[in-house]
């Protein structure tokens, strides 16, 4: 297990359903992104959309970009979409996935990656680890 990415969230904006049956909320951000791989902002409007159902049930799947530069210093950009599931006050699990124009990180497309939230100083923080060595760049 290797981190490649930690995500430092500013969250921007907030909008949130609620009734009976649970809730449903957009939180907007962005922030900064560094790493052994990349380092860079997350550009604003990223998304985490979260359902959390009377069953105690939970689901997040956050989509967002990066624009920085990669471990050769070259100019590029990464999408993430994160997704997780699990029931309310358990540590969650995401499987993020990553589409970039870097030649560089392009391994990490098809890379076993993992990760997890955390808080720092009052800051939610998105630690991305990569699962298996045999991908390295």
């Amino acid at each position: 297990m290797k981190q490649i990415l930690k995500l430092t969230i500013n969250i921007t904006g907030f909008q949130k359903v609620e009734n009976q049956n649970g809730c449903r909320q957009m939180i907007l951000f962005d922030g900064i992104a560094e790493g052994t791989v990349f380092n860079g902002t997350i550009l604003p409007g990223g998304v985490d959309t979260q359902k959390y159902s009377s069953d105690q049930s939970m689901s997040l799947s956050a989509r967002y970009m990066l624009k920085g530069k990669d471990f050769n210093n070259n100019e590029c950009s990464i999408f993430i979409e994160n997704n997780a599931s699990g029931k309310i006050g358990e540590e969650l699990t995401t499987l993020p996935q990553l589409f970039t124009d870097s030649k560089n990180l392009a391994y990490l497309e098809t890379a076993n990656l993992f990760g997890k939230i955390e808080n720092e100083n009052g800051k939610t923080i998105i630690f991305i680890y990569e699962n298996d060595e045999s991908n390295q760049k």
